[in-house]
């Protein structure tokens, strides 16, 4: 997440739906070679809002002069790996990168509700 929305006291609501974004996103990227989903609106969304999410992120950390900053990498990485499968390319490699992904989801969802952060 943003440095933005994990150091706000109301952010709560935002963040868990950005984590489940995340375990939805992991997902179709995990099942993404045995399910067909080119040109598909959902696909679409997805990479804008990850390819959004990490600009953002990144920019917010390098003001911060965070330099290590995963989340924002992955992110990124996310929407490229969406937009290759929404013009029907699918690799191997993206079982494993679903399967980060939805660990970032569950790990930023239990960041928050335990008022912990990096």
């Amino acid at each position: 997440m943003p440095y933005y929305f994990t150091k706000g006291g109301g952010n709560h609501v935002a963040i868990v739906l950005i984590g489940i974004l995340d375990i939805i996103a992991g997902i179709i990227i995990f099942f993404s070679s045995s399910w067909h989903l080119t040109s598909n609106s959902v696909i679409a969304f997805l990479t804008f809002f990850y390819f959004c999410l990490g600009i953002w992120s990144l920019a917010i950390n390098i003001m911060r002069k965070n330099f290590f900053d995963w989340r924002g990498i992955i992110d990124i990485i996310s929407a490229v790996s969406l937009l290759l499968i929404y013009y029907g390319s699918v690799y191997e490699i993206f079982g494993i990168l679903g399967i980060v992904i939805v660990i970032k989801g569950l790990l930023g969802m239990f960041l928050i509700t335990t008022k912990e952060s990096f």
